[in-house]
């Protein structure tokens, strides 16, 4: 036996009807030890097995047939043709077949007449049936192909054949098609084993193994792969067998044997296709250009008057067909199978390949189905049809995250055809100006809304002219103009509900995020709401996340970390299940959920996905967003040791914010670079420090934002001079500095720079001796941030606030303040190996361990005299010893740094 007969159903005309000794089977045969355990499953009449061709279903019967014979039981093989399926040929054949085992089983032709009309196959079957009886051994009787027999008084001789034959009488029966028996009768009866397609297709690791049988070891991903593509089907793993074994190229490389199709595709061409009618032909050759079809779609592609009846006509059929849901409605073709068909039906008629799909554009379009409707145009090659869907769903595609999808299928219309269609005038606009400054970029769309009638902000608004104000929109909130997405924003609310809604939400979003850039919270809440009430209108996600993800950028400007964290933690609940978890359209989100996690000292992972996210461009980009991630990146960069990475950071923002005139985040960066100057070791970092604030024209920069309610650019000048001032020990110079940036803040705005300054000011206030008022604003300030799970502000302020925390846990009695000073201690950079250090060096002797753990017991010194028999004088000595060695000044302390340092265990 060959390799393709190894696991494929035999061809017609092979002949086994002859054949006593057992089918030979290939050393290679992939065992399946659950198929043949069912086959061997007592008591059992009859044996069915039904599946497309190439399943193995021969070669399952040849294992079954072998076996029966090892435990010295007879074997009867007859293969049927198309000629089994009149009752004289029928019963010639198994006559035949029967007298290859004993002689006297075939002895029943004085029964045959040359008449088959005339055929009493009823009368017959009981003479087979005697025949049976007289047997000694038990017999195995093998039907295969019996998808050939239809003719209704053969199917009943064989029920009656079923019903009386005596026990140790075995039917095995393999079909493409499930028989017309009486197989509900026989199921109620336990004489039926059954075994289906499901049964017959091979799993995963199944598949890992037959390619090892043929000596084929492929990586993981390869496997899955393999898998994806065959799905199963042993007649599509056997070709890639074929062709992995025939190529050249290493077996990683698998994209190629997806287009070699030659054996596979002459195999089902001359075992399947070929042996349907005309009529069913042309149906699955036209239903194979689509990827999926119900009833009404299988009408309107094939012609027929019962496209639900026709699908299940071809499930019966076992012709590939796979179901998608419960109802059975919605099926598709196995992959083989549909490539097989599309392929032949592209070869022979490439205008009707084309006229079909077409119909298939039509009806999905008539369906609401657009995804689909444009792929179909595509292969139709009707470029004004796939024009116009792409035109007309465009804004559709781009609020489900799919705005590479609508450039992508504008790349295939040609460009005097485009430029008739508004939303692919505007997605090339939007791909060219993207790379242009914001003058040039502002310039063609001004030309473009001149064109559709534009003249002024009055102007009564065509959803072509929303389009182009959107991305103008757009490219401003990239560019940092946000007066101008305030100013369109403004304009859309003047005419809302007069066009399209997710333009109209568009802008209102980024007029709303604007705002909140700006400090102008009331009006990003009215954008906000009246955003919420246009979004009713529409059906895809993507503005609804944006939409959450502003609301939360609005809390976190406010300080209100905690409420954007669980609002957030409910937008990515949703998000989800709205979009694929690598999709393009989940980029803002992510980068605000590490702005949050990095504001309250959760940093494991944040760096990594932060530098993923920052890499990918989205349909909108706020160039603020980015560049507070970027920021935050840099932060973390230096945190966690990367000094050089953080620079490299630094200095792309500021020439990042310089191409862009983005003056406040090039202000940010060098505010940021002036602390860390500030915080490095060497005696010239205050004389470095002070030339860089001096090398930036403050208030030049300062002028491009006098619109906002906190000037950005004199707010990092003011606390870079603050610090300056701290590092030069000018403690009453930085107090003053301090003041005049209070007077900056707003009440209900900015509440993390607030904590920040009350910070600064605790600090100097120490320094100049006032220590009650110093700790007073510290204990303020940690219980504002630990209610809000504050950490970052801490550590950005370095070693001077890490000495403050340190000496307020020591005095510190509130369990929950003290709680939170010792999880923004363990954060510190190099914390962790300080506190190591602090072990080695100061190790505790084995006494006074034993104390230390008697103390944490509760014990009092004369308790734990008494256990370790010490005097109390002793036990005092040791104890002070230990304050000495764990560097604290009190029992208490120092239980709760032995804690720290895993000294009384678990």
């Amino acid at each position: 036996m060959d390799d393709m007969n190894e696991v494929l159903d035999q061809p017609a005309d092979y002949n086994l009807t002859s054949e006593v000794v057992p089918v030979q089977v290939s050393e290679r045969y992939f065992l399946r030890p659950t198929v043949q355990s069912e086959l061997a499953a007592l008591p059992e009449r009859l044996i069915l097995l039904v599946a497309p061709a190439g399943f193995g279903k021969t070669t399952e019967l040849a294992v079954l047939a072998n076996k029966r014979v090892e435990q010295g039981q007879c074997v009867a093989w007859l293969t049927l043709t198309a000629e089994s399926n009149t009752s004289l040929i029928f019963f010639q054949q198994l006559a035949h077949t029967l007298e290859s085992v004993q002689a006297s089983l075939g002895d029943f032709d004085s029964a045959l007449t040359d008449n088959s009309a005339c055929l009493d196959t009823l009368q017959v079957m009981e003479l087979v049936l005697g025949n049976i009886l007289r047997m000694r051994k038990s017999l195995l009787l093998v039907l295969d192909d019996f998808e050939a027999i239809s003719n209704p008084d053969l199917l009943s001789a064989i029920d009656r054949l079923i019903n009386y034959a005596p026990d140790g009488f075995t039917l095995a029966i393999g079909s493409r098609v499930k028989p017309k028996l009486s197989l509900a009768t026989w199921r109620a009866k336990g004489y039926l084993v059954e075994i289906g397609e499901r049964e017959l297709r091979l799993s995963e690791d199944d598949t890992r193994v037959y390619l090892q049988l043929h000596g084929l070891n492929v990586e993981p991903l390869s496997l899955k792969k393999i898998y994806s593509y065959t799905e199963g089907w042993m007649t599509g793993v056997l070709q890639v067998i074929k062709w992995l074994k025939s190529t050249p190229q290493k077996p990683d490389a698998l994209l190629e044997y997806q287009e070699d199709h030659t054996s596979v595709g002459k195999y089902l061409s001359d075992a399947v296709f070929e042996g349907l009618p005309v009529e069913r032909q042309d149906a699955l050759l036209n239903m194979s250009v689509v990827h999926r079809f119900n009833g009404s779609l299988v009408q309107a592609l094939t012609g027929c008057d019962n496209g639900q009846q026709l699908l299940e006509d071809l499930e019966v059929m076992q012709l590939f067909l796979v179901p998608l849901d419960s109802d059975r409605r919605w099926f598709r073709f196995h992959r083989f199978f549909a490539e097989f068909l599309r392929a032949r039906l592209k070869q022979q008629d490439p205008e009707r390949f084309k006229q079909i799909h077409f119909n298939a554009s039509l009806w999905f379009t008539n369906n609401h189905m657009q995804n689909f409707a444009i792929e179909h145009a595509y292969h139709a090659q009707d470029v004004e049809l796939l024009a116009a869907l792409v035109d007309g769903c465009g804004l559709s595609l781009i609020n489900r995250g799919q705005l590479s999808l609508v450039h992508k299928w504008r790349q295939h219309v040609p460009d005097d055809i485009a430029v008739k269609y508004p939303v692919l005038v505007l997605t090339d606009l939007w791909v060219r100006v993207v790379d242009l400054g914001l003058d040039e970029a502002n310039r063609a769309l001004d030309d473009l809304l001149l064109r559709w009638g534009d003249s002024d902000s009055k102007t009564q608004l065509t959803d072509s002219m929303l389009a182009a104000l959107a991305i103008k929109s757009l490219i401003a909130l990239q560019k940092d103009d946000l007066r101008t997405c305030v100013k369109l924003a403004r304009r859309v609310e003047l005419q809302l509900g007069s066009r399209t809604a997710f333009l109209e939400v568009a802008m209102l979003v980024i007029g709303a995020f604007a705002n909140v850039m700006m400090g102008w919270h009331d009006a990003a809440r009215k954008l906000l709401t009246l955003a919420n009430q246009r979004n009713h209108f529409l059906d895809g996600n993507y503005l609804q996340m944006q939409l959450i993800n502003v609301e939360v950028m609005l809390l976190l400007e406010q300080g209100k970390i905690k409420q954007a964290e669980l609002l957030f933690e409910r937008l990515r609940e949703r998000t989800t299940s709205w979009f694929n978890e690598k999709s393009k359209a989940t980029v803002l989100p992510k980068i605000t959920q590490c702005l949050i996690a990095y504001q309250q000292g959760r940093f494991e992972g944040v760096t990594s996905l932060l530098k993923r996210m920052l890499s990918i461009v989205d349909v909108i980009s706020p160039v603020d967003l980015c560049a507070q991630g970027t920021l935050c990146l840099a932060h973390l960069q230096y945190m966690q040791g990367n000094t050089k990475e953080a620079h490299s950071t630094l200095i792309y923002i500021q020439n990042l914010a310089a191409r862009n005139k983005a003056w406040r985040f090039y202000a940010q960066a060098v505010g940021y670079e002036i602390l860390r100057t500030l915080q490095e070791a060497g005696d010239d970092r205050t004389k470095r420090a002070e030339q860089r604030l001096k090398s930036i024209n403050w208030n030049e920069l300062a002028s491009n934002y006098a619109h906002m309610r906190l000037n950005p650019v004199l707010w990092v000048q003011g606390l870079s001079r603050t610090r300056l001032q701290q590092a030069r020990g000018h403690y009453s110079e930085a107090i003053h500095e301090i003041l005049q940036l209070r007077g900056m803040l707003q009440d209900d705005w900015e509440g993390l720079e607030h904590i920040r300054l009350d910070l600064l000011a605790a600090h100097s206030y120490q320094q100049l001796g006032y220590q009650e008022r110093s700790q007073s604003l510290l204990v303020q300030c940690l219980i504002a941030a630990e209610r809000e799970e504050v950490r970052s502000l801490f550590l950005e302020e370095g070693e001077p606030i890490r000495n403050m925390l340190h000496q307020l846990e020591m005095a510190e009695r509130q369990p929950a303040l003290q709680n939170f000073i010792r999880s923004l201690l363990a954060l510190w950079p190099g914390q962790s190996a300080q506190r190591q250090l602090e072990v080695i060096e100061e190790e505790l002797t084995e006494r006074e361990q034993e104390v230390i753990r008697l103390a944490a017991q509760g014990m009092s010194n004369n308790d734990i005299g008494q256990q370790l028999n010490l005097a109390l004088g002793t036990v005092k000595w040791h104890l002070h010893n230990i304050y000495e060695k764990l560097k604290v000044r009190n029992r208490t302390q120092a239980i709760r740094r032995a804690r720290e340092l895993g000294m009384l265990g678990s």
